[in-house]
């Protein structure tokens, strides 16, 4: 809470406040709102800086990576002097400079089965910007076990997915994308490529989803999956559904 005593709380906020479904009560929401984001490459790069700029209280940062030249493609709060250093490190330093007040706990490590719990339980909501299946999944299985709401997002070449999951009993990622054929492409950017602008529009677009969440506004992405495809200008929102046998969140079934 310490932005509203900034004198300056107003002047940079006002055009949320100004938003009829934000407002002044939105705002306050935000600030006191606590956002953990795991993975720090070309989604959580956008995610991050919008969260910052959004005024969400607490951001947490999880990554165990180095930035490297391939990176800066895509992943745009890296420069070049900071190839080599941690992402969280650098991560975190973007964030104080552009919003004082928000604050910034740093977990430089990949979540396991060991530590999950523990992270995933000091936050209100969960931005999965991971680029492999076994990481959303373990995440998933926590947000389930914790009844944290997951925003997922996913990229491929000009493609991306986005979705809420884990929220008022709707589906989960297993219900989603355990038998999903496109599981391999939407997960995997090292062999099928990534257009940097897809990482940026997925990211926006869970940023959007985590601010009508925590504003209670909006038609949220509950049994929902958003698919945007940059190269056709395309955006289509298709219906899916929670699997009533699935292992993860409907485990005595």
């Amino acid at each position: 809470m310490h932005d509203q005593l900034d004198n300056h709380y107003f002047e940079r906020y006002k055009r949320h406040i100004l938003i009829k479904n934000i407002g002044g009560r939105g705002q306050k929401k935000l600030v006191q709102a606590k956002v953990l984001l795991v993975g720090l490459g070309g989604i959580g790069s956008t995610v991050l800086q919008h969260l910052a700029a959004a005024g969400i209280g607490k951001i947490g940062l999880v990554d165990q990576d180095t930035v490297a030249l391939s990176n800066l493609q895509r992943q745009t709060i890296y420069t070049f002097e900071d190839i080599g250093r941690k992402k969280v490190r650098v991560a975190s330093n973007f964030v104080k400079n552009l919003n004082k007040n928000v604050n910034i706990s740093e977990y430089d490590f990949f979540l396991n089965a060991n530590n999950s719990t523990s992270v995933i339980r000091e936050y209100d909501i969960v931005l999965d910007g991971t680029d492999n299946v076994e990481s959303r999944e373990l995440i998933n299985q926590h947000c389930v076990k914790l009844g944290k709401p997951l925003i997922f997002g996913g990229v491929s070449g000009w493609e991306g997915l986005v979705s809420l999951l884990v929220y008022k009993n709707s589906a989960c990622f297993s219900c989603i994308f355990t038998n999903s054929e496109k599981i391999p492409v939407f997960f995997d950017c090292s062999s099928e490529g990534v257009l940097g602008v897809t990482t940026s529009l997925v990211g926006t677009l869970m940023v959007a989803e985590t601010i009508k969440l925590i504003c209670n506004t909006g038609q949220l992405l509950t049994n929902k999956l958003l698919i945007c495809d940059a190269l056709s200008g395309v955006t289509e929102i298709l219906n899916v559904q929670k699997n009533e046998q699935c292992n993860v969140c409907q485990p005595n079934k």
